[in-house]
């Protein structure tokens, strides 16, 4: 591959943003920074007023552009994959589940084709098992039917299926079994995630000395915060050992109170998602889902009765409502849809520019809108 720079650009880096120039050969970053000057041999492109920033990693995302990832088909993964680049989403892990036993099986064994034939677009880095293994007291979306307590065999076999490629798991942890449960995703190398839970205060510490570390889209589909039930909130707000995700799309979590987590946790552990689903992206629309109708009302999508289903937002307008919304720099909202997910699910080498990491990057106008995407150091979305 030929080597490419990328000079006059505003580099989005961790904990600032710099001027200066990213070189990239082979799909992976060489050199990066306010002194790095071009090869002559390279293929220079002017990034003159444009940022650059780490392709963003989304690690729960259920779909997006009227494509579903809840699915068996692995052309639905990889048509999602060329759509979500023009969001700037360069890598995501595939968040699944099935109505019961053996339709998660299907999906995870079908859409995993996607998986071992990698294309030119975003990445799919593995899975995110979002159920069976919730609380029906929290279900939120989730037909109570398509839920089961922890079963640490039937676990072993959707690892099977998924080829070893499950990468995070959530479950509620005060269920019975789920502290089986959780050893089990831990032997499995993937993260124990706590989400869609009823676990109180105690139940949820004794979850983090488990070894869970992560909270799925913290506030929603879990007990709430009360000055004397502090709850599975309370311990996650009070943990230095876990990461909380935010949905910060305005709908799921009020932006004060998105403030307050970040105030609790901090960028470093605070790790922005979508939780999109296949209206995300597409700015309004209908369809059916489980037996009933979802329709995009304002900045979610709806059931009838008013339960939300997921977010309509992506990854660009997670990143832009951070910044209006959050006491955060640039280049902190940044971190937190790039770096910050990449070290959730151990993704050494994504989410950050600088020498020998991926040459996954994505360029940005001052609206903080995309631009180019480059996976690997390949163009695979341009802006007309």
């Amino acid at each position: 591959m030929a080597v490419i720079a990328l000079t006059n650009a505003r580099l989005i880096l961790p904990d600032a943003v710099v001027e200066g120039s990213v070189v990239f050969e082979d799909g992976a970053i060489v050199a990066a920074g306010p002194s790095v000057i071009a090869p002559a041999s390279a293929e220079t492109i002017d990034a003159s007023g444009l940022y650059v920033a780490p392709g963003f990693i989304d690690i729960h995302v259920h779909g997006g552009g009227g494509l579903s990832l809840i699915t068996d088909d692995p052309e639905q993964i990889r048509a999602y994959a060329r759509w979500v680049v023009s969001r700037g989403v360069t890598s995501f892990l595939i968040s699944t589940f099935g109505a019961d036993h053996e339709s998660t099986l299907r999906n995870l064994r079908g859409s995993g084709a996607a998986l071992r034939a990698p294309t030119g677009d975003a990445r799919p880095l593995g899975f995110h098992l979002e159920g069976p293994f919730l609380n029906p007291k929290r279900k939120g979306a989730f037909p109570e039917s398509a839920l089961r307590p922890p079963h640490t065999q039937e676990f072993r076999a959707y690892a099977e299926a998924a080829g070893g490629a499950i990468r995070q798991v959530t479950l509620a942890p005060e269920l019975p079994g789920a502290h089986d449960l959780v050893r089990a995703v831990l032997d499995a190398g993937a993260v124990p995630a706590m989400g869609h839970t009823d676990a109180t205060y105690e139940e949820a510490r004794r979850a983090f000395d488990l070894g869970v570390r992560h909270v799925t889209h913290c506030y929603n589909a879990m007990r709430p915060l009360a000055h004397r039930d502090p709850g599975c909130l309370g311990a996650a707000l009070t943990s230095d050992q876990v990461t909380c995700e935010l949905i910060c799309d305005g709908a799921h979590v009020h932006p004060a109170v998105a403030e307050l987590l970040l105030r609790a946790k901090g960028v470093d552990r605070t790790v922005l998602v979508t939780d999109g689903m296949t209206l995300a992206g597409t700015g309004e629309g209908l369809l059916e889902w489980e037996g009933g109708r979802i329709e995009v009302k304002g900045l979610a999508a709806v059931r009838d009765d008013g339960t939300i289903v997921g977010s309509v937002a992506t990854m660009d307008d997670l990143v832009r409502n951070a910044v209006r919304w959050l006491p955060v720099s640039l280049s902190e909202a940044v971190r937190m849809a790039t770096l910050n997910p990449a070290r959730v699910i151990g993704e050494e080498g994504r989410g950050i520019i600088e020498p020998g990491a991926a040459a996954d990057l994505v360029l940005l106008d001052d609206d903080l809108r995309v631009v180019t995407t480059f996976v690997a150091g390949t163009v695979v979305y341009r802006r007309e």
